[in-house]
């Protein structure tokens, strides 16, 4: 019996133990995560701070009317190329020219004046010097001698006036003689005529601190080009002046232009009405372009892409690879870390958490932290961390996302094969 009750027992033992194994088995395949991965390699990397603009040109001329007037002569039309010097407009000379004649009738009559001036101070003066000399052999008295004299000061003074009115006169006129120059609008350099805001038969106006005037049409250098680009607050701290550009002009979405970093806004651009309570911050970068544009026009819709750095056979990992975590506490209880965890601000879990990867050990998840560099268009330069030729876990999202240090994985065969394949 004693032999008997021993053989069932162990048999009983054995039998638990193989019911454990087999449940133990399907828990762990149940928990087993399959997971993509990627081997870590040296590429060639780029960062690029991208943005969206318009193409403008270098120098442009907004050509206005210095007086006001009617337009009676349009000499251009738009998009007609024009030189320095050309006349582009004609405003009704008229009045101008009306007030010209004015001014010349005025000077003539204030200098015939001023020769009756002249004539009645030199007969003032005479009087004068004679009734001196009769005062003093006594002949005529004191009183009479000083009237004389006080007149022929007053014919001084009507002189003098005579004479200030004349040059307030043609000041006046040498004004309005400019102002007639004004009448006929030349183009102050070469270029195209890209916007005519005026026709014949219309007014033009001067404009005054409350009231902008016309601007009558735009002339533009096409010989010299610029992209006009907003880019984001959080990247325009990584641009600077001279760093290189490619440009895509939406009119030819084939071809790349080069460009150069020009200048950068310091103050941010005014948000567009009606884009909500919270705005986006943009700054302005203008990119000089070294490349001609076929039949450009300004106002053209373009992407830019500023070049802000490069590494030559740098140690890469996929952007989908890089995570976070918050590494574990030696020794605490795991329901009290998270407790902590969770009662924490946002601020002091992100000073906590580590950027990393999760490798294979062992058919385990493991993660490791690393440092990383660059960021390209689709990959992370790892400055330390990782060795090139090892394998990081790059896919799916949602695994990758709640995955644990220590999970059990399983690299997915098919995207092995398909990868050798490639």
């Amino acid at each position: 019996m004693r032999t008997r009750t021993k053989v069932i027992i162990g048999a009983s033992t054995v039998v638990v133990i193989g019911v454990l194994a087999v449940a133990s088995i399907k828990y762990q395949r149940k928990k087993t995560v399959t997971v993509q991965t990627q081997r870590v390699e040296r590429l060639d990397l780029t960062a690029r701070v991208s943005a969206s603009g318009k193409i403008e040109t270098t120098r442009k001329v907004e050509v206005s009317a210095s007086i006001s007037g009617k337009v009676v002569q349009l000499a251009v039309q738009e998009g007609q190329f024009v030189t320095k010097g050309q006349l582009l407009l004609q405003i009704d000379p008229t009045p101008t020219q009306a007030t010209v004649a004015q001014l010349q009738a005025s000077i003539r009559s204030a200098k015939a004046n001023l020769a009756l001036v002249e004539a009645n101070l030199t007969q003032a003066k005479v009087e004068s010097e004679r009734q001196q000399a009769l005062m003093e052999r006594g002949v005529t008295s004191v009183e009479v001698a000083q009237r004389t004299k006080a007149s022929y000061e007053v014919e001084v003074a009507r002189r003098n006036a005579a004479r200030e009115d004349i040059a307030r006169l043609e000041a006046t006129l040498k004004n309005a003689q400019h102002d007639l120059t004004k009448v006929n609008i030349l183009a102050d350099m070469d270029g195209l005529v890209t916007k005519l805001n005026i026709h014949e038969g219309e007014n033009a106006f001067v404009g005054t601190f409350n009231n902008p005037g016309t601007v009558l049409m735009t002339i533009s250098d096409l010989s010299h080009m610029e992209a006009w680009v907003e880019v984001d607050e959080t990247d325009v701290v990584d641009v600077r002046v001279g760093y290189r550009a490619e440009v895509m002009v939406d009119a030819y979405p084939d071809t790349v232009f080069h460009g150069v970093v020009d200048r950068i806004g310091n103050s941010p651009l005014a948000p567009q009405a009606g884009s909500g309570d919270r705005q986006s911050i943009n700054f302005q970068v203008v990119i000089r372009l070294t490349d001609a544009i076929p039949n450009v026009r300004p106002g053209l819709s373009c992407v830019a892409d500023v070049i802000t750095g490069r590494r030559t056979k740098a140690l890469a990992i996929p952007i989908q690879a890089l995570t976070v975590r918050t590494p574990p506490k030696k020794g605490a209880d795991s329901l009290a870390v998270a407790a902590a965890e969770e009662s924490s601000n946002s601020l002091k879990r992100r000073s906590r958490e580590h950027e990393g990867v999760f490798i294979i050990k062992n058919g385990k998840a493991t993660f490791r932290h690393v440092l990383t560099g660059l960021t390209g268009e689709r990959r992370f330069e790892v400055l330390s961390g990782l060795r090139e030729g090892e394998e990081v876990i790059v896919s799916p999202f949602e695994a990758l996302r709640t995955l644990k240090d220590g999970d059990l994985v399983k690299v997915e065969t098919k995207k092995k094969e398909e990868k050798k394949s490639s």
